[in-house]
Order: C-alpha cells, then structure tokens, then sequence
C-alpha cells in the first residue's frame, strides 16, 4: 500500500490479526546491509532505483551522517513509478548508449552504473583529484558568509555520464536531473517559441509541432523513437547547455525519425538496435564543440512501398522532404 486514502481496515486487520514481525539485530553496519540484500534476493524483487537508495544512504560519510534525511526528502517526495521512469527511461539508457552499450532494460543487474566513488575510502588517485576538487569547493563555496549577502547557490557540476560520487551527491544528482528531464521534456511536449529561453528557428518549432500532433505519435513504435530523439536532446543540452539548439533539434530529429520512415515495426530492441548502429550518444560525448555533433552527416531516407503505414506519418514525411532527406519514387 503506498496511498494513505489506499490503507482500508481490511489492510489494518491483516496487519495485527495475519502478519507477524520478526526484529533482526545486527551490529555490524556492512552485515546489515548484506543481510538487506539477500533477503531481498527473495520473493518480488524491489526495484532497482530502491536499491540504490539502500545503497548510498550506506555510503554517507560520517561527517555528513545528519545530512540523511535532508538528502532525501525530495526522493520520498517522488511516486515510485517517477523515479523508475528517471532511471529506466532516460538516465540508465543514457548512460549506457554513451559508453557505446546496449540499454533496453533496467534491472537490479544494471545497478553497478549509478555507484561510484566513496570520496573518504577511495585512494588518492589522479582520476579522483578533479571529483575532489569540485566536491569541496562547492561545499565551501555555498557555506561562506557572503552567501547570505548575495544570495548565490552553486550547483554542483553533475554531467549525465560522469563518474558517479557515493552517498549525498547521488541523491543531489537525482533530484538535478529529474527536473532537468521534466523541464526539457515538458518544454518540448508544449510545442514552445523558446527552449531554455533561447528563441527556436521556425523548422526546428515545426518539428517540435509535429512530433507532437502527428496522428501516430502515441503508437507504442513511436514512442521508443521519441524517447531516442528525447534523451539524445537531453544528452546534449547536458552537454552544451543550450547552444545551437535549433540545430540540435533538426540533426536529431533526422537520426531519430528516420528508423520511423524505414521500418514497418518498431520494438524496444529495434529502437536500441538503431542506436548501436548510429550512436550519436558516442559523437556527443567526444565532441568538444557543438559544431563536433551539428556536422556529422546523415544518411537519406528512401522510399518504400513496404512501409505500408507511411500515410499515419504525412506531416513527419514532409519535413524530411523540406529538409531535403526524403528521396521518393517518382
């Protein structure tokens, strides 16, 4: 039961008259945690973002200890199905496409993605200095007194496929990220002028009108290619913030929407089969510039009389007519 309107005085009767409660004590924190995970290895399986919520509270240095509970209000703030949704839907497949893998489903398996470095135990390697550097500065920066003066706040500088910190900044990076997803999602499913308060070419809000209108657009095939199209835009913009965003909207929606123009079917594995094949997660993680991205070239689309659902699709066929990678029959 996870409503309060949802617990009933049927629940409360099987609770005191049917269940019983067994007290485990363990005084050893690392057994405690091990015994946490076996038996959770029985019976239904939690999920994969509640085990890293076990597993980073763990990770809390002793210095911040009493920052627990502040650390992760916002996450028990959140409906399970949000954070499943984060993680599975747009971090985890991220993530995984920018290291150049395949990310169709995310499981208890796949948690090792999200656990990094715990900043007290680690040694003192060179990979670890630049972490270091930014975690404490940060810290510092926002505990000086000018702060109440100035009323300034630095965020700390999360990037979507960095080395992950153990404990506080795991959950600090979630709750990053999660309103940077809703507000880059949110702004494109509102068809808006601007993006990030930057104003939109009139092909790039016409693409953003179209991916949202078209009659199709809420077949479960299209709705793998618009999650393609999305966490490569959101990839970017954590990347380049908002630079070119017009662009970056045109080159992705041209690699994305072209696997909807030449497949009759689109599956989970189709749409991670498109980016293995075309992995521009990868070109976006090595560029140094926009322009890295904005540059590579995209093949055209050809007609197919096979693709017999094509008329469900018009208005996207005809921005790649427009833009001139639609190459028909005649």
């Amino acid at each position: 039961v996870s409503r309060k309107e949802d617990f009933t005085e049927t629940h409360i009767d099987f609770l005191i008259n049917k269940c019983e409660v067994v007290t485990f004590y363990l005084e050893d924190i690392s057994e405690a945690f091990q015994f946490f995970d076996a038996q959770n290895a029985r019976g239904r399986d939690l999920d994969p973002h509640d085990l890293l919520k076990a597993f980073h509270l763990r990770e809390f240095s002793e210095a911040e200890i009493a920052l627990k509970g502040a650390s992760v209000v916002y996450w028990e703030d959140q409906k399970s199905e949000a954070l499943t949704e984060l993680f599975e839907k747009y971090l985890y497949r991220i993530r995984q496409w920018a290291r150049g893998h395949s990310a169709r489903y995310f499981t208890k398996s796949d948690v090792h993605l999200f656990k990094g470095v715990n900043l007290d135990r680690v040694g003192n390697y060179p990979y670890v200095a630049a972490l270091r550097i930014s975690h404490h500065y940060v810290d510092d920066y926002n505990q000086q007194y000018q702060r109440k003066i100035d009323a300034q706040h630095m965020v700390f500088p999360f990037h979507l496929d960095q080395q992950i910190i153990n404990g506080r900044r795991f959950f600090e990076m979630t709750t990053h990220y999660h309103g940077q997803v809703k507000k880059i999602v949110q702004g494109e499913h509102n068809t808006p002028a601007h993006l990030g308060n930057i104003m939109l070419s009139e092909l790039a809000k016409q693409i953003l009108k179209t991916l949202n209108t078209y009659d199709a657009r809420d077949r479960t095939g299209d709705q793998y290619v618009r999650c393609m199209f999305d966490c490569a835009l959101i990839y970017y913009i954590d990347k380049f913030g908002y630079a070119d965003i017009s662009r970056a909207i045109e080159k992705t929606f041209i690699w994305a929407y072209s696997l909807r123009l030449t497949q009759y079917s689109i599956q989970l594995a189709t749409m991670d089969n498109h980016v293995q094949k075309n992995n521009i997660f990868v070109v976006i993680k090595e560029a140094t510039q926009p322009s890295d991205y904005l540059s590579i070239e995209l093949a055209t689309v050809k007609a197919d009389s096979n693709i017999t659902n094509i008329d469900k699709v018009n208005s996207v066929v005809e921005l790649f007519k427009t833009m001139k990678y639609y190459e028909s029959n005649q």
